[in-house]
């Protein structure tokens, strides 16, 4: 029989551990998009929680984020779940579930729990495998607020500036996505197109088919115009295809807080909203 652990307030403690005595596991993959995620709740009747106490299962990140608790049913008629994550790192994403009682007092918990990617379509962000079309860490060591970690062999990573929320404001903040996007990828594209050292780079030609795919763009990698002419000057043609394709890139309908949209839009609707409060204000 399982041990049922109780705290100081009598919240009895779901198990959230691996193996057999599971209470609540929590199966995810790593999609292009977004998060897909698959509960599989099993109560331990040992708990002896009431038929009618609700339950709810939230989704947040370590560092604060959180999304609105989901209802998962009662305890006597329990609820499985599936749904998707769009904006929200798998780096820090945890789950906590709640049973609570008519009362709304709470009678079992459990918190911090991870959830099992092994059987996902992708690793996590920043690893090779992920499908995260640039990946974000923190650097504390940065004079500007962002920039770009590029190197033959490697995947572009952006690096924003610690102490700064700025990893939170990119993913929620859809005028700071949209800057700070603009000048990455075109940065990226740059790079890639201008130094000889990325000839031969591997991932050089999986971003770019990230790009074109994201953008909508059905090119080969070698109709892609030459970044310097036979001259060694500019070749004007290679300037306009990066601001074509990062502008494509951006523009493209997206997942973006569970509604469908394009930065682009989103971000110009913003700005007029912006516009307007500050006329009103004057």
């Amino acid at each position: 029989m399982t041990q049922v652990v109780s705290n100081k307030t009598g919240r009895k403690k779901i198990v959230k551990a691996s193996g057999e005595n599971t209470e609540i596991k929590i199966i995810a993959k790593n999609l292009n998009d977004y998060i897909e995620v698959r509960t599989e709740l099993k109560l331990d009747p040992e708990h002896k929680f009431s038929k009618d106490c609700q339950i709810s299962i939230q989704p947040y990140e370590s560092k604060g984020f959180a999304k609105p608790p989901m209802d998962m049913g009662t305890v006597g008629e329990p609820s499985d779940l599936v749904f998707n994550l769009d904006d929200i790192s798998i780096d820090t994403l945890l789950f906590r579930i709640k049973v609570v009682d008519k009362n709304n007092t709470v009678k079992g918990f459990a918190d911090e729990i991870r959830p099992d990617f092994s059987g996902g379509a992708g690793t996590s962000e920043g690893g090779d495998g992920s499908n995260t079309i640039l990946p974000i860490k923190e650097d504390s060591s940065l004079k500007l607020p962002f920039a770009v970690q590029m190197e033959p062999g490697s995947k572009p990573v952006l690096l924003v500036k610690s102490k700064l929320n700025l990893k939170e404001q990119f993913k929620h903040d859809i005028k700071t996505k949209v800057f700070i996007y603009t000048s990455i990828i075109r940065q990226i594209l740059t790079n890639y197109l201008s130094d000889k050292n990325y000839d031969d780079c591997t991932k050089k030609n999986l971003f770019l088919n990230k790009v074109l795919g994201n953008a909508g763009l059905d090119i080969e990698l070698s109709e892609i115009p030459e970044y310097f002419n036979e001259d060694s000057t500019v070749n004007q043609e290679a300037i306009e295809w990066i601001e074509l394709t990062t502008a494509a890139c951006i523009d493209t309908p997206v997942i973006f807080k569970g509604l469908k949209t394009n930065y682009l839009s989103l971000f110009e609707q913003k700005c007029k909203e912006q516009a307007i409060e500050e006329d009103n204000e004057n």
